[in-house]
């Protein structure tokens, strides 16, 4: 299975067996599968996924959402092509802007990138931590972090885009029904985008061998090539969310020329009684 597949199937996901609180806190666990030229036709499992959110402190103004996703238990693609990624992004408790993300990759190759969405005067400052002497989030706390860069969580700064992970966050926490479009800047750390979403329509899902409420959404990633003409950065991705006040990823499928990779949650899905403040559209 190639590279940019995987990459794709991972960046294209922004993207519980219990929910701790749905506004700040939450676990979530996932399988990846993928079906196509490799696996002829065939649904395997590649990957599980687990995202996580926290706070990193009682006084903060912000939070840390973190996506990390590894192919060890599973002997075939290990023997293939070894996944390890994690993404953790910071952003304001509102999720109004992300502050920071963070990507790493060990599979052949090894990437560690720290992205700062915060600069007044640029749209984002990418440092590789490979190769500067920047802080090594591997060993810290996001709160340490953000304390000796200057993410202040009483301080607010003027930067209004977001991180892939981030805009999951800020869209889980919209009001949401079927025809609704929204477009906000993203940046993955190379360049500026403008994601459009769409809410497609309200379905029903079988996730674990239950039924599960859904909205259905459409992702659609834009950016400017070489001549300033807006082109589709990928192939749309299609997330389903739970069609409650929780909002949660229930199941993401992107379409790739190398095939379909579709993540799901691994266990039923129930509603807690926590209330999330939803923001108006318009």
């Amino acid at each position: 299975m190639g590279s940019l597949s995987i990459k794709l199937l991972v960046l294209a996901l922004f993207i519980q067996p219990f929910a701790l609180n749905a506004a700040d806190e939450e676990q979530l666990n996932y399988r990846a599968s993928y079906s196509g030229f490799f696996s002829v036709g065939s649904q395997i499992p590649i990957a599980d996924v687990v995202l996580t959110t926290q706070t990193v402190a009682s006084d903060a103004d912000y939070l840390e959402t973190e996506l990390s996703v590894t192919s060890a238990p599973y002997d075939f693609v290990e023997s293939l092509y070894p996944i390890r990624y994690r993404f953790r992004s910071w952003y304001w408790r509102d999720r109004s802007a992300s502050l920071a993300s963070e990507y790493y990759e060990k599979t052949k190759s090894e990437k560690h990138n720290l992205i700062y969405l915060d600069d007044p005067e640029k749209d984002f400052v990418t440092r590789n931590l490979l190769k500067s002497n920047e802080i090594d989030l591997l060993s810290l706390q996001a709160g340490d972090y953000a304390e000796e860069n200057g993410l202040s969580p009483t301080g607010r700064l003027t930067g209004s885009q977001f991180d892939r992970l981030g805009l999951l966050q800020r869209v889980r926490y919209l009001n949401l029904v079927p025809g609704q479009e929204l477009e906000l800047p993203v940046t993955n750390g190379k360049a500026l985008m403008r994601y459009r979403v769409r809410v497609e329509a309200a379905e029903n899902l079988l996730i674990a061998g239950r039924s599960q409420a859904a909205l259905k959404l459409r992702f659609d990633g834009m950016e400017q090539d070489e001549n300033d003409h807006e082109q589709h950065a990928h192939r749309p991705v299609f997330i389903w969310l739970s069609n409650d006040v929780e909002r949660v990823p229930l199941k993401v499928v992107s379409r790739q020329a190398l095939g379909k990779f579709v993540l799901e949650l691994t266990s039923p899905y129930s509603p807690t009684d926590s209330k999330v403040a939803k923001v108006n559209l318009g």
